[in-house]
């Protein structure tokens, strides 16, 4: 339970202070996955999304961009409070979802949403760069939000405490802030490695590393800014 409203105060925080920065975010899923074979986990799902606000005028012609580059038109799906179009296409271990929001009221911007998920390591390795470079630069702009997420286990139990910190080293991170719980820890920290970040109390974080024990195995997740993904 306090894993999950850890995620939800993370993406509360996201949809309120995330602000990209010029540094760029784009090789973080391909260091994450380095850095995770040097320590020897498995790695067994990726995630690398963008996200930003578009003006309610600009979705329809947004809307056929995205159909023209997913060959298909989207699932539509209608609530009290918004409209949801979502693209979907999926070649192998990989899936791409594109995701239009439009709010019944004319006052709030619409968001639109792309994210890229890959199962195991070797999906990385395909051209899902170049499928993504490509969605990102036809239907977003230059101050799109960036996050990625890799999930990593290693059977058995780990020194997770020696991984993080090997993690630091790697990507100068400055620790923020540690939660521990009943066979889990959560790390939050800032490098400047990347720009992207968000406000958490006096300070900016932009890179979240967690690891949990359970049933004999370590689970290892890493998410910039924030980890979108259960752990």
């Amino acid at each position: 339970m306090k894993v999950i409203i850890a995620l939800i105060g993370s993406l509360i925080m996201v949809i309120s202070g995330v602000y990209p920065q010029e540094r760029s975010e784009e090789n973080q899923l391909q260091q994450f996955a380095d850095f995770a074979e040097d320590e020897q986990l498995e790695i067994t799902e990726w995630s690398w999304t963008a996200k930003e606000p578009i003006h309610q005028d600009e979705t329809e012609k947004w809307a056929q961009q995205a159909s023209s580059l997913f060959e298909d038109e989207p699932e539509v799906e209608e609530t009290i409070h918004a409209e949801k179009r979502t693209w979907t296409k999926q070649t192998g271990d990989i899936i791409e979802t594109l995701s239009l929001i439009i709010p019944n009221d004319s006052i709030n911007s619409a968001e639109r949403v792309y994210a890229i998920d890959g199962k195991g390591n070797a999906s990385l390795s395909q051209k899902w760069a170049s499928r993504k470079d490509l969605t990102k630069s036809r239907l977003f702009s230059e101050n799109v939000t960036i996050f990625s997420c890799i999930k990593s286990v290693k059977n058995g139990i780990i020194d997770d405490v020696l991984v993080y910190e090997k993690f630091k080293e790697a990507f100068d991170v400055v620790t923020i802030n540690v939660v521990k719980d009943n066979g889990w820890t959560s790390m939050s920290g800032h490098s400047n490695k990347w720009g992207q970040s968000l406000p958490i109390l006096s300070e900016e974080m932009n890179v979240q590393f967690a690891s949990r024990t359970l049933g004999g195995r370590t689970n290892v997740t890493i998410g910039t800014p924030i980890i979108t993904a259960e752990y």
